[in-house]
């Protein structure tokens, strides 16, 4: 399946949500490696969902940890690509030779987009600004779907994961009301 945008899954807890991220032909699937995020999850926990799952490419989301302790998850899982700050202040990050998504919180242009594959950002003023600023694929995050009602404005969408009560309970009906209008 074909959409007109760059397609992910950011923050995935469960193996509900990445087994309809892989269903829906997401681009990317994250798993959040940042301790101090809510959407932690233990890299064990990560392999096991990352082992049902086939077509996305698998992104560890990371904050500003330092680069050996991202080349463990790398190799752990293993990851496909890594995502991380745009202000990530390590330049031999790039030496992991993976795709790199970078998050941006701010207009400023980083070092880094030099190397980066997508920006993506949950701000969808900065998106807009982005878009005029860079030819890289601008991927708009929200954690509410329903704001992401024009998907082909963006070069990219990412829906939040969501956690869920017990195994295979979760709703996937918004996200599968959004995409539809763009299945061929």
């Amino acid at each position: 399946m074909n959409y007109p945008f760059l397609l992910k899954f950011s923050s995935i807890t469960n193996l509900s949500d990445a087994r309809y991220a892989a269903g829906m032909w997401a681009d990317f699937i994250g798993f959040s490696f940042d301790p101090s995020s809510p959407s932690y999850l233990e890299p064990n926990k990560a392999k096991e969902i990352a082992g049902w799952v086939n077509g996305p490419l698998l992104v560890g989301e990371f904050g500003h940890q330092p680069k050996e302790w991202i080349m463990d998850f790398v190799n752990a899982i293993p990851l496909h690509a890594i995502q991380i700050p745009s202000d990530y202040g390590d330049a031999t990050i790039t030496e992991i030779d993976l795709p790199i998504i970078l998050r941006v919180t701010e207009a400023t242009e980083s070092p880094l987009w030099k190397v980066a594959k997508c920006l993506i950002t949950s701000d969808a003023q900065l998106a807009d600004i982005l878009k005029t600023r860079t030819e890289l694929p601008v991927l708009f995050e929200s954690p509410d779907a329903a704001v992401l009602n024009d998907l082909e404005t963006y070069s990219g969408v990412a829906f939040c994961g969501l956690p869920e009560t017990s195994p295979g309970t979760r709703n996937h009906d918004e996200w599968t009301r959004l995409l539809e209008k763009y299945m061929d």
